[in-house]
């Protein structure tokens, strides 16, 4: 356990809550929150997602793909409160197709049925991603995610 709490800032702040079960309010949590918040790794990623979406897909499963980063940073512990992270939610809302689930620019070739051109869209190995990171924001009852989860579900 002291190894796990003389790691990276991140670290420290999960291990505080998931396994030593401390609370929110604590003020070793709280320091630890803060350190992480202002680690220049984790400023690094809120400001690439503050681009957000980021460029045109061309490979869902690159770790390079902003929805991944955003999960990342959602398993992290931020929250919707946070003040990056609600712009972020903004952009990301500015995108939801009629369906439900939220949309990324791509570029699919007319081989798969698409124009070849760069085009809003959503696709089913990246949509639950996207959702799982707002849920884990704190928008898990917006009735605009129970909406995409309901459609990725049927």
């Amino acid at each position: 356990m002291e190894w796990l709490l003389e790691g990276e800032p991140w670290v420290e702040y999960r291990t505080r809550l998931d396994l030593l079960e401390q609370s929110e309010n604590e003020i070793e949590v709280i320091r630890s929150r803060n350190q992480m918040i202002e680690h220049p790794k984790i400023q690094s990623l809120l400001e690439e997602l503050r681009n957000w979406p980021g460029l045109v897909l061309n490979s869902h499963k690159s770790a390079k793909q902003p929805f991944h980063k955003l999960s990342f940073i959602a398993d992290l512990g931020f929250m919707k409160d946070d003040q990056l992270i609600n712009e972020i939610i903004n952009k990301i809302f500015e995108h939801k197709s009629a369906e439900g689930p939220f949309q990324l620019p791509m570029k699919i070739s007319k081989s798969y049925g698409g124009s070849g051109n760069d085009e809003w869209a959503w696709a089913l190995c990246d949509a639950p991603t996207i959702l799982y990171s707002l849920a884990k924001f704190g928008l898990e009852k917006d009735q605009q995610i129970q909406k995409a989860i309901e459609h990725l579900a049927s």
